[in-house]
């Protein structure tokens, strides 16, 4: 909910601009603010993003937390992408589902190497009940398709194909050693081992249609830009490895080393879709903050025009 304005008196103000083009804007909110006043001569289009509530790096072993320097507007701090591997990954949590996320990179540490960002979105995360069944697998099996004990007649909905076991849930009957699961193509033949997955584990997917704006001359977040693609089907869960938060979470690594010093000045969450709300000319909009679950606005218009944006503080 949003912070309790109400009564409450103006502590301090602080004003900054936005210059508005036919390409939309992104701004994070101002930390410790409770409300923004926006004014701007021309009619404009306002949107409101969730919350970026984790960012947290993982380097094939431990992970570390940026969250704080993602999200706090100040250019000296950073999330450092130093040497990124193909095996590392940024894990993003947000509030509520978006399609994608605008990166400010720092002007001189930034990429130079030859390299696209692989980004992915959660779309199961396990809970009690699910089984990880290895076997032979032949091919890959369809994630949400339903696998077949050819002896048991047991059933379940299909998660994750691994490349020597498969993850299901929504189970029905009970799986036997030894006998063969089938999809509707592809199956897990001569089952081994069936184990209980740890609940909390997350299952990630590409996203689709995506867009890197930060990629310069064959080299991803080597400009600040806007990461975009179709809004997923990412689910809101608590992977154990990240946080104790319900999050929907994404997660990118690139396709190969990134530069040995790159630094990420601002990650701002974009908003699920470009449907923003119609602001007339020539009116000033106070709008409380929702601090808990959003993180930024984001601006358009048809044309240009300069919009005033003065933070207020209680």
């Amino acid at each position: 909910m949003a912070t309790p304005i109400m009564g409450s008196p103006v502590k301090k103000v602080f004003g900054e601009t936005v210059s508005l083009t036919t390409t939309a804007q992104h701004l994070l909110f101002k930390p410790t603010y409770h409300e923004a006043m926006l004014y701007c001569a021309s009619a404009w289009r306002l949107g409101i993003a969730p919350r970026l509530s984790r960012v947290k790096y993982y380097n094939a072993s431990t992970y570390t937390d940026y969250t704080s320097q993602a999200i706090d507007r100040v250019d000296t701090t950073h999330v450092p992408l130093d040497a990124m591997a193909a095996t590392h990954y940024l894990y993003l949590g947000f509030t509520e589902p978006t399609r994608g996320w605008y990166i400010n990179v720092d002007g001189t540490n930034k990429n130079a190497e030859a390299a696209t960002l692989d980004v992915e979105y959660c779309y199961d995360v396990s809970k009690p009940g699910y089984l990880k069944l290895t076997g032979t697998i032949s091919g890959a099996l369809t994630v949400g398709e339903t696998v077949t004990g050819q002896t048991t007649a047991a059933t379940g909905t299909l998660v994750y194909s691994g490349a020597t076991y498969i993850i299901v849930k929504n189970i029905s009957g009970q799986f036997n050693l030894g006998e063969d699961v089938d999809g509707a193509h592809q199956t897990c033949d001569d089952v081994t081992a069936i184990d209980p997955v740890a609940v909390g584990t997350g299952y990630f997917t590409d996203v689709a249609s995506d867009s890197d704006g930060t990629t310069s001359a064959g080299a991803t977040l080597a400009q600040d830009g806007l990461y975009a693609f179709t809004l997923p089907s990412v689910v809101r869960g608590q992977i154990t490895a990240l946080d104790n938060e319900p999050l929907y979470w994404y997660r990118f690594a690139p396709s190969a080393p990134l530069s040995a010093t790159v630094d990420i000045v601002d990650i701002i969450p974009a908003t699920d879709t470009v449907s923003y709300g119609y602001m007339e000319a020539g009116i000033p909009y106070q709008i409380p903050l929702n601090v808990a679950q959003n993180g930024a606005f984001e601006f358009d218009h048809t044309a240009t025009g300069t919009l005033d944006v003065t933070w207020i503080l209680h």
